[in-house]
């Protein structure tokens, strides 16, 4: 039984979050033993102990933080911890320096990002970056982004994210659309993000404006609704923006949600519109839910949406005009529509299952020790 320390700064809601709650579920218990550590609380801690796993706080100030890297140190002794599974530099850091305590642990790091960090990051990975380390691609481009950061080739393999393709295709009745009072005979065009600059929720804005602009409020004969679900630090930014622009009408702003399956069995579009995405577990939940889907080419987007799978249609971060070509086209098509619904499940059970990401790390898991 192989005792896994899952760690991370921020115990929040997105996508990482998304991403160690379903390892552990999955994991725990079968061959694995898995425990919680964090810094900042949020969601995901309520989460894990619901799962019966054992929680932790763990202060965690800076990547350098001597002092938590004792504690660390103190609590894989205390836990009998073979694995510190960390998803982020903070704690990837601090668990390495936490070795220079007598930790003996192995540690595995997620790399979920695929934009530049500090320029010192690369040096720091290179000194770092010992041979009982290895680090976790969840796509092709955040491999790239990890060989341009100084890490060594043979540290690095990748597993692309999946999710519960079962639970999301399970035949549901959502009622999203009459707690949100939008009509049967409106296009739902959803996107599910934080708010934060990163996920450029202000070009999607912009873009709802051009369309509106360019091709009026109706197509075929059903008029759009744009429900946009998150919070965060841009929210009331992105509110003022659209207030601006004249487009409050047409958008939804819903909030921080849980029910993600709810939200995306009632839309009929899924829309990503990052500046940056590694990979995107947004993305494959709307394919689960059978959603065509529109993301900007930025990270691995393309790496699901492609001439391949033909499952949606990619633009180019901050192409205002093409983002709206791109809404006119299939909030009029329906004939693609159903196509891009088809191939996108298809797509999602055959490449980007939660079983092939689980059996995968544990692969990792098991060859660290």
């Amino acid at each position: 039984m192989l005792r896994i320390l899952y760690l991370i700064n921020h115990a929040g809601k997105g996508g990482t979050e998304r991403y160690i709650h379903s390892l552990a579920r999955e994991l725990n218990g079968s061959g694995v033993e898995a425990f919680f550590a964090y810094n900042e609380e949020g969601p995901l801690t309520d989460r894990m102990r619901e799962l019966g796993i054992p929680v932790f706080r763990l202060e965690m100030k800076s990547r350098f933080d001597l002092k938590a890297a004792l504690a660390l140190t103190g609590l894989c002794r205390e836990l009998n911890i073979d694995i510190v599974h960390t998803q982020f530099l903070r704690e990837f850091y601090i668990a390495l320096i936490s070795r220079l305590f007598g930790n003996r642990v192995y540690v595995v790091n997620t790399c979920h990002m695929t934009h530049t960090g500090h320029p010192a990051d690369k040096i720091l990975n290179k000194l770092l970056s010992f041979n009982n380390t290895r680090t976790i691609a969840v796509s092709h481009a955040a491999e790239r982004f990890l060989l341009a950061q100084g890490m060594h080739p043979r540290h690095i393999g990748v597993i692309h994210n999946g999710v519960d393709v079962d639970y999301f295709m399970e035949d549901v009745t959502s009622g999203i659309r009459e707690e949100m009072g939008i009509g049967n005979d409106s296009l739902v065009a959803v996107s599910i993000a934080r708010f934060s600059p990163e996920k450029g929720h202000g070009f999607l804005i912009r873009s709802i404006a051009r369309l509106i602009k360019t091709h009026g409020t109706t197509f075929s004969g059903r008029k759009p609704v744009f429900l946009l679900v998150g919070d965060g630090e841009t929210l009331e930014e992105c509110k003022n923006l659209a207030s601006e622009l004249e487009v409050s009408g047409n958008i939804i702003f819903a909030g921080y949600r849980s029910d993600i399956r709810n939200i995306l069995k009632g839309s009929d579009i899924y829309i990503c519109h990052s500046r940056y995405e590694s990979l995107g577990i947004s993305i494959l939940e709307a394919m689960a839910c059978s959603l065509p889907v529109i993301t900007t080419d930025v990270g691995g987007t393309g790496e699901i949406v492609n001439d391949t799978s033909k499952c949606g249609i990619r633009v180019e971060y901050g192409d205002e005009e093409g983002m709206a070509d791109a809404m006119k086209l299939l909030f009029e098509n329906s004939r693609l529509r159903d196509e891009y619904r088809r191939n996108g499940l298809e797509t999602v059970r055959k490449e980007f299952s939660i079983n092939a990401m689980v059996e995968k790390t544990r692969r990792v898991y098991r060859e660290c020790v």
